[in-house]
């Protein structure tokens, strides 16, 4: 009797084991998927802060900047100064520097693609990316107007108003930035991070 009773215990035992080896098979994957899931969305969440900061700091240098002819030099350099986090610029896709609407209106869809434009009815817009933050001051050639092949020419700093009477213009600073997964156990190889900081042209009275 008593040895019935041991064996009935053993196999008892071996169950209990048995069940909880499975609910632990069962539920390592999604512990993995939480952790994973909370270090991509730090990761995404902190390029993100850095990107909006950038921005903010680049609305600011080119508000102040005004009509001045290196304005878009000196935002990308205050971009490039901003995005330390984001040491690899080949992940910064495309910086826009364009002539906002009102304070919160995005650039065209052809600005955002890619393509620069003049034409005022298209928002005039410079387009960049990132390795154009390292480019130097003599790349934007002209003095008093911008040179054929600046790559700011579209929308020239010098063309730009910042008369009090005559409504200074807003200037819009956009980027996309890629975010690339760490773990790569979500489907894609990452997310795509886009945003824009608008500041009206510092006003000039004369």
């Amino acid at each position: 009797m008593v040895c019935l009773l041991g064996r009935r215990r053993a196999r008892r035992a071996r169950g209990e084991r048995g069940a909880a080896l499975t609910e632990f098979v069962l539920l390592v994957p999604i512990f993995v998927l939480l952790v994973a899931g909370v270090i991509e969305f730090g990761m995404a969440w902190r390029d993100s802060m850095t990107v909006s900061n950038a921005l903010r700091s680049g609305a600011r240098v080119g508000s102040n900047a005004g009509r001045e002819r290196s304005a878009d030099y000196d935002i990308l350099k205050s971009i490039e100064a901003a995005m330390r986090e984001i040491p690899d610029t080949a992940r910064v896709q495309r910086i826009v520097i364009y002539k906002a609407d009102t304070a919160n209106s995005a650039p065209s869809p052809s600005c955002m693609a890619g393509t620069p434009s003049a034409l005022p009815s298209a928002k005039p817009c410079n387009v960049y990316s990132g390795a154009d933050m390292a480019r130097p001051a003599s790349d934007f050639s002209g003095t008093t107007s911008c040179g054929n092949s600046a790559p700011d020419r579209f929308w020239c700093p010098v063309n730009r108003q910042n008369q009090q009477a005559l409504g200074a213009d807003y200037l819009g600073v956009w980027m996309q930035v890629r975010y690339n997964y760490i773990t790569h156990i979500f489907p894609g190889t990452g997310l795509t991070i886009k945003d824009r900081a608008i500041m009206r042209l510092e006003p000039r009275l004369d």
